[in-house]
């Protein structure tokens, strides 16, 4: 695990506190990296929220939304009353669950980007990031 926090600021917290190195490593590093992931995880929703309708589909994307919708109307078409209801709710209940999965993703790549970003300043590549 790529941890958030340098192992030089974790020992500096345990020889303030007189608690053994190797001990502090392994549990300060775990501490602050799940307190991270919380706070990150808070502000990528914040940030799909404000700007999750301005992320481009690919062509892909695209072509296989047009490829569902068709078949999902050509399904449709040939149900009866009740069998449209029962799929419309299906399909409600599907895009719930495919917009719950995407921002899951989000979630975790904002997150990985993060982690890359702080290996990056950890690892000398400092001098070429914004400040």
């Amino acid at each position: 695990m790529s941890t958030m926090v340098t192992a030089h600021k974790i020992a500096e917290i345990a020889k303030s506190h007189r608690v053994s190195l190797d001990y502090a490593l392994t549990f300060g590093a775990a501490c602050y990296d799940a307190g991270m992931v919380e706070v990150l995880k808070g502000v990528a929703i914040e940030v799909l929220a404000r700007e999750g309708s301005n992320i481009l589909a690919s062509k892909y994307t695209k072509e296989k939304r047009s490829i569902v919708e068709e078949k999902y109307e050509a399904l449709k078409s040939v149900l009866n009353e009740q069998e449209r209801q029962l799929l419309e709710d299906f399909n409600d209940e599907f895009h719930d669950l495919v917009y719950a999965e995407a921002e899951n993703y989000f979630i975790e790549g904002f997150i990985q980007g993060y982690r890359y970003l702080k290996l990056l300043s950890y690892s000398g590549y400092a001098d070429y990031m914004e400040e």
